[in-house]
């Protein structure tokens, strides 16, 4: 076996395991002192509450992946894509990293 198809195979054998193990290596962070909402996976899970209640739970997470990014390390921007299932656009919701405090959310038609 040739050295590339091992570091292939090694590569692929990680890949795997970190999938297995539903750990967050992608996952964005904020880095801010004094901010309560510093991990991705907070920021999601505050946006999907306010989102479902708003414009429906199947709506929403029809909507994944989420695109997801960070203002001025201290807002956290959530929209969903759009997958050609439905008419309609896609959510858009600004969260603070500092409150948790939703600063902007509306839906594109």
């Amino acid at each position: 076996m040739t050295m590339n198809r091992r570091i292939i195979i090694l590569i692929c054998a990680i890949l795997m395991l970190i999938g297995c193990n539903n750990i967050d290596v992608f996952s964005k962070k904020i880095n801010c002192e004094d901010c309560l909402i510093t991990k991705e996976k907070t920021a999601i899970g505050i946006a999907e509450l306010v989102l479902f209640e708003n414009f429906g739970e199947n709506k929403i997470k029809a909507e994944k992946p989420y695109i997801i990014s960070i203002e001025n390390d201290s807002i956290w921007n959530i929209r969903g894509s759009f997958n050609n299932i439905g008419d309609g656009g896609v959510f858009n919701i600004r969260i603070s990293a500092k409150d948790g405090k939703v600063l902007e959310m509306y839906h594109e038609k």
